[in-house]
């Protein structure tokens, strides 16, 4: 019995001893374990957190795609206006820049050869319009010109009567031959500066006849009226 007792203790503190073991390392599980349960509440709680977030970003971003996909509904009407606003344009360019015909009737006419046609009727109206300024210009020359020679005739014209009415009415040659320098400083462009030398030739001669007979009836001993309105009756006059 004292032998059985002694090795029923032995086995019992061996239990004991096992038990206090096993008590223990379930003790440091119980530990790991809170302390997982710990860190995983706090990644649980941290990944509630997150999809949360997630939650309100995805429902954001739908909003978003929605509101976008509102607006390029209304952009694709507003597109389909603006491609049958520019369809009528063109078709307006094509009957302006082509007539009321359509040059090829078999196939619609291309943006390039509208484009080549638009490019065209630009340069012949720009040519058009040179023409048309060139010919302003020309026609503002001419007549500027007209009024130039129309002006240098008056003044012509002016100096051959003051030139007749001393001949008619002095008839002596240092009067003429005033009206004469008169006429000769004249400043008149062609072709009225060809009529002035004309009359100047025709009235050079004139004087150089009258300053002759000057000088002959002064040899024969006639004397000339002093006066400058002297008017010689018995000498026929120069100029009818």
């Amino acid at each position: 019995i004292s032998a059985l007792q002694k090795g029923y203790n032995q086995v019992l503190c061996q239990t004991l001893s096992e038990r206090n073991s096993e008590i223990t390392s379930l003790k440091h599980e119980g530990e790991n374990l809170r302390k997982d349960n710990a860190v995983t509440s706090g990644m649980v709680s941290s990944l509630q957190k997150e999809v949360s977030t997630r939650d309100e970003q995805i429902q954001q971003l739908t909003q978003e795609v929605n509101q976008l996909k509102s607006e390029n509904k209304e952009k694709e009407h507003q597109l389909e206006a603006l491609s049958s606003r520019l369809e009528h344009f063109r078709t307006q360019i094509i009957k302006a820049t082509y007539g009321q015909v359509k040059p090829f009737l078999d196939r619609s006419i291309t943006d390039q050869q509208l484009i080549e046609k638009i490019t065209q009727v630009t340069e012949d109206s720009i040519n058009l319009q040179q023409k048309k300024w060139t010919l302003q210009k020309e026609t503002q020359l001419h007549s500027s010109k007209r009024e130039e020679i129309t002006e240098n005739v008056e003044k012509l014209k002016t100096s051959l009567d003051n030139c007749q009415a001393c001949m008619k009415m002095s008839r002596r040659s240092k009067d003429l031959k005033k009206e004469v320098d008169v006429l000769q400083s004249l400043q008149v462009s062609p072709p009225v500066s060809g009529l002035q030398k004309a009359a100047l030739d025709i009235l050079r001669l004139a004087l150089s006849w009258l300053e002759d007979t000057e000088r002959l009836l002064g040899d024969v001993g006639i004397q000339l009226p002093s006066s400058d309105a002297g008017d010689w009756r018995f000498f026929p006059p120069i100029v009818a």
